[in-house]
């Protein structure tokens, strides 16, 4: 007599470090109703050789998951040490990866161009706050660096500055951080195409009931 297999969960998530991992499980549980979702049920898998990992081996990775979860989200950044072409190209080649493994029309890969730090820079009041410092502040920093066109909404290196700033008020860049800044700042202030992006596919998979 067989044994009756439990229903699959929701969501399986692939990302490519703890930071990503905190900043994913935060808006799908604490964020889940500014989302506009139902929180859905999840697990989430950093994967060892973080983003080359994912690029390389989302496929492979995911396929043994295929009848334990409906759908399937792939988290990387596009700027990496030998990262090798565009983030749409990037998002194109892990989503065809996805796809051969079995995970066609129910898979989302999401490329952070260039990194996940560039979800920080929002107008939020919070996020000067949550990094001990102000606004003038930040804007003087990205000046010295010369990494925020005045008419930009986002820096061009928002890692970079991010480390600068933390620098300046002595905290540590970690995944408690960015945990922080997801609970915190207002989700409808971030406008970078990728997390506009997680939002319309989480928005489809998980609609509000």
């Amino acid at each position: 007599m067989s044994a009756t297999l439990p229903p699959p969960k929701d969501l399986i998530v692939l990302v490519a470090d703890i930071q990503q991992e905190k900043t994913i499980a935060t808006l799908l549980e604490a964020r889940a109703a500014s989302l506009h979702i139902r929180q859905p049920n999840y697990d989430i898998f950093r994967h060892a050789e973080h983003d080359p990992g994912v690029f390389n081996h989302a496929g492979d990775f995911l396929r043994v998951f295929l009848h334990q979860f409906r759908y399937a989200l792939v988290i990387l950044d596009a700027a990496w040490t030998g990262s090798p072409t565009t983030a749409t190209e990037m998002a194109h080649k892990v989503q065809a990866d996805l796809d051969q493994s079995g995970w066609q029309n129910r898979n989302a890969v999401i490329v952070i161009d260039p990194e996940l730090e560039i979800w920080v820079w929002s107008d939020s009041p919070h996020v000067p706050r949550v990094l001990g410092t102000d606004w003038d502040t930040i804007r003087a920093l990205a000046d010295e660096r010369g990494c925020w066109d005045t008419d930009a909404s986002k820096p061009r290196q928002p890692k970079e500055l991010l480390e600068d700033v933390l620098q300046e008020t002595n905290k540590r860049r970690s995944a408690a951080l960015f945990e922080q800044l997801t609970r915190q700042v207002g989700l409808e202030r971030c406008h970078d195409a990728s997390f506009m992006q997680l939002r319309q596919v989480l928005q489809t998979w998980f609609p509000m009931d």
